[in-house]
């Protein structure tokens, strides 16, 4: 089972889960001149993860989270491969039958639709998209 792995810091400790903050850099963050050409982009994620273990972590503490490639995959396909052919393939048919306007209109009510969707099944998709959550072994010299 191969693992994709960010490592975090926990920003919140409680009833069940632990909280993550995640710090996403874009591939130019490695560059000596990140700083200086403003292409350089970072974006805080927090993500909740339910653990049973949840008394072992603590606020501030850093771990890593991982989480299985192929399901990460399958949600990239959800989130984004998935909607974005069928907005390609709803456009292309509605293309024939109505107006410009009303295909654009049909497309982006599509699309909000499959939102919304998701924002229902947020709960079912979140069991099915588990997280692991472990110790950063840096931590675990220092104890």
């Amino acid at each position: 089972m191969t693992i994709a792995q960010h490592n975090g810091i926990v920003t919140a400790v409680g009833d069940g889960q632990v909280t993550v903050r995640i710090e996403s850099q874009s591939a130019c963050s490695s560059c000596e001149a990140h700083g200086k050409c403003g292409f350089a982009e970072s974006k805080a994620k927090e993500i909740s993860i339910k653990t049973s273990d949840w008394q072992d972590y603590h606020i501030g503490e850093n771990v890593t989270v991982g989480i299985n490639k192929s399901l990460g995959l399958q949600a990239v396909a959800i989130a984004y491969i998935l909607p974005a052919v069928l907005m390609i393939v709803i456009f292309i048919i509605l293309n024939r039958y109505v107006g410009d306007l009303w295909c654009a209109l049909a497309t982006i009510a599509f699309v909000a639709l499959y939102w919304g969707l998701l924002a229902l099944c947020r709960k079912r998709l979140q069991s099915r998209f588990t997280f692991h959550l472990s110790h950063t072994f840096d931590d675990e010299l220092q104890k």
